[in-house]
């Protein structure tokens, strides 16, 4: 009687082993969903750990007993870091986890304990991730105007999440339009539309005319000092002066690769076409 129990014992193991490779085999081809598993074969940790591998969602459909396992819940949050909201408490105070939550998807950074929200390395690769992570971070870094530059720097509209004074920084603001030009679209309009502020934006990075008023992309200076900043800002040239040769010339001289916002009537003049074969 104990004999047959043991050989019953060995065939559903040698069984299962054969099923569970199968298994595995069929989610490395995407041949199967991991929902789509019976439980048992859902309640095997290495089956779920391959699932994750290759399908966002498998936390959500993961049994109880692998919910609370903490090497399923770094794989499925290198996967999908959004999964950080429905994972445990304790692990949402697991630095490691949260790293690789936030690396994968810096908005997950809404759902960091506390304490990790205010720690600099987790709050930094967030930032770097996707700039809305600006709104989870703790209050201290908003008295921080390096690591607020530094988030500017990574995505130009975490400038919109500013507080106040930073917004009005003249010498901050001006750091922030050489690396990225829609900082403009964040300004007080006041400011936009003082003609000095607009020159020295557009010095700064002549990308800046984009988000210039219209009246001041009629501005042939303007312009000029545009193109000849940023060759590409002729994309953004209006009315006559898209027409200009000496606008174009500045412009392709600049950068070849403007050519592309030069009109088909333009491109076909003798002296524009010197100009472009000779950069």
């Amino acid at each position: 009687m104990v004999k047959t129990i043991m050989h019953e014992n060995d065939l559903k193991k040698y069984f299962y082993k054969q099923l569970k490779k199968k298994t595995l085999e069929d989610l490395c081809f995407n041949k199967v969903s991991y929902n789509k598993l019976d439980k048992i074969l859902r309640s095997d940790k290495d089956i779920a750990l391959e699932a994750i591998k290759h399908e966002r969602f498998v936390y959500y459909d993961v049994p109880n007993n692998l919910k609370k396992n903490r090497e399923i819940i770094l794989a499925s949050v290198k996967k999908y870091g959004l999964i950080l909201e429905f994972v445990p408490n304790k692990f949402k105070n697991d630095k490691e986890i949260v790293l690789q939550a936030v690396k994968n998807c810096g908005f997950s950074l809404k759902y960091a304990s506390k304490k990790l929200r205010d720690d600099k390395d987790i709050v930094l690769n967030a930032i770097k991730s996707d700039g809305w992570a600006l709104k989870f971070v703790g209050k201290k870094f908003f008295r921080d105007p390096e690591f607020l530059f530094q988030a500017v720097k990574y995505h130009g509209y975490a400038f919109e999440l500013l507080p106040q004074k930073y917004k009005s920084d003249i010498s901050f603001i001006e750091k922030s339009l050489k690396i990225h030009n829609y900082v403009l679209s964040f300004l007080d309009q006041k400011l936009i539309k003082n003609y000095d502020f607009i020159k020295k934006s557009i010095n700064l990075n002549g990308l800046c005319l984009k988000y210039a008023p219209a009246e001041f992309k009629k501005d042939k200076n303007l312009v000029l000092l545009a193109v000849k900043q940023n060759g590409l800002s002729l994309a953004f040239v209006e009315g006559e002066l898209k027409r200009d040769k000496e606008i174009i010339t500045e412009a392709i001289k600049q950068n070849i690769r403007s050519i592309d916002y030069v009109e088909n009537s333009m491109k076909l003049n003798k002296d524009i076409a010197e100009i472009f074969m000779s950069c």
